[in-house]
């Protein structure tokens, strides 16, 4: 009951954090690498994205740990459990893919901690680490199977559709439109984003089963 307790604290704080800078970010106050644009404009970076979806997560693990709790319940839902760890997943995603990736390319025209000012401190750093803190040393489960690590994958899968799809619409004379490759995952050219696409799937899998496993370990018996 006591790691209950933390992490439904744990999971309040991290709504908070989510709600509070993914607003900031979009609300157009902030002013960054990743934060040009009208406030919808913005939504369609996964940094933001995933925030939302780690929010929303959050706040459905609160609600049924507090119900907990109260006696109200014995353990989490399969649902929810499945919820936060694609949330997650996906913000870790995020976290990593800033640090290695965008990082040294946009850091050579903006710098490297650029990528981490205003609100991306929170969204970038603060709150993936937050997320991370309260699903492996909170939330520990036996419940969650190897199966359900695809089920990390399953956001950065449909971002990524949702990202090919708006990049091909916006090719002239066999050049992508400025603006529309906004991650440069087709620096490499048009024809290799069904490779980039691979790639990016296999590391978030890779996330995803850091994630269970270290999540597994030393887990009670529920």
């Amino acid at each position: 009951m006591k790691n209950v307790k933390a992490a439904f604290w744990g999971n309040i704080v991290t709504f908070i954090l989510a709600a509070f800078s993914t607003v900031w970010a979009i609300s157009g106050i902030s002013s960054g690498v990743l934060a040009n644009g009208s406030s919808l404009y913005r939504l369609r970076y996964y940094t933001v994205d995933s925030n939302i979806l780690m929010g929303l997560a959050a706040l459905a693990s609160a609600i049924e740990q507090r119900q907990i709790l109260r006696c109200q319940r014995t353990a989490l839902s399969p649902g929810c459990r499945l919820l936060k760890l694609a949330g997650t997943v996906s913000i870790t995603l995020t976290m990593l893919i800033t640090a290695f990736f965008l990082g040294p390319t946009m850091g050579q025209v903006y710098g490297f901690f650029s990528l981490y000012q205003n609100s991306n401190f929170f969204l970038h750093l603060v709150n993936p680490l937050a997320a991370i803190v309260v699903f492996l040393w909170f939330e520990k489960t036996t419940q969650l199977r190897f199966s359900h690590t695809l089920i990390g994958v399953l956001p950065t899968l449909l971002y990524a559709v949702f990202y090919i799809a708006v990049t091909l619409q916006h090719i002239t004379a066999g050049k992508i439109e400025a603006g529309y490759d906004w991650y440069g995952f087709f620096a490499f050219g048009i024809h290799t984003w069904p490779l980039v696409v691979l790639l990016i799937l296999l590391f978030t899998w890779g996330i995803s089963l850091a994630l269970w496993l270290l999540n597994r370990r030393s887990a009670p018996d529920d």
